[in-house]
């Protein structure tokens, strides 16, 4: 399962994809050579897909995204004058917009808002006086909300714990040939240290 494409709000206000996914993993294929104790070349290809997979569904299970990626969030509607921002840590917005019928955009000004960068997950928060973005033109993703987040653009940003439990996960995938949408037990120890249980 992938961050790609997925619905956030059971009631369908928010939407969100992936539009620059991430230039590398937090593993690469010679850690997890190392950790699972793989002696050949063989099988490199094989396991970078594996260590992706496993990195997808662990930003699934924690509810954060690991290296920096940015994403694009639309809303039917704008609730209230602050904004979860979903899969934390978030680093900074890239831009807000109204959108029209005919996909024309009108961005909402930076200087309308703020970004908490420390919550979890990250907010924007429209300052006191500020009316929020308003759009009447079109019904269905009219808001749309460009962001970048994730720990950093190296592996070493990323805690380690969670790189230990990539590794986990990875070998059980490379052992048994299969992913679960669940982290094996051992990494799921690791892994509950840093899950967001409210998106």
């Amino acid at each position: 399962m992938s961050l790609t494409q997925r619905p956030v709000d059971p009631k369908g206000n928010r939407q969100y994809k992936v539009i620059t996914e991430p230039l590398i993993e937090p593993i690469t294929v010679s850690d997890l050579k190392v950790f699972a104790r793989i002696d050949t070349t063989a099988e490199d290809t094989l396991l970078a897909g594996f260590i992706t997979a496993a990195r997808q569904a662990c930003e699934m299970y924690l509810g954060r995204v690991l290296i920096s990626q940015t994403i694009r969030m639309t809303m039917d509607y704008w609730p209230s004058k602050k904004i979860e921002l979903p899969f934390p840590p978030l680093i900074s917005i890239t831009s807000v917009e109204t959108i029209d019928e005919s996909d024309v955009a009108t961005t909402y000004s930076s200087d309308n808002y703020y970004v908490v960068t420390e919550a979890i997950p990250g907010e924007l928060v429209v300052k006191q006086g500020i009316s929020i973005p308003s759009n009447t033109v079109r019904d269905v993703a009219g808001y749309r909300i460009e962001y970048v987040a994730g720990y950093g653009l190296t592996a070493a940003e990323v805690p380690s714990q969670i790189r230990e439990a990539l590794k986990l996960w990875a070998t059980s995938i490379y052992e048994n040939r299969s992913l679960t949408p669940e982290p094996p037990p051992e990494a799921r120890t690791l892994l509950d240290l840093y899950r967001v249980i409210k998106l």
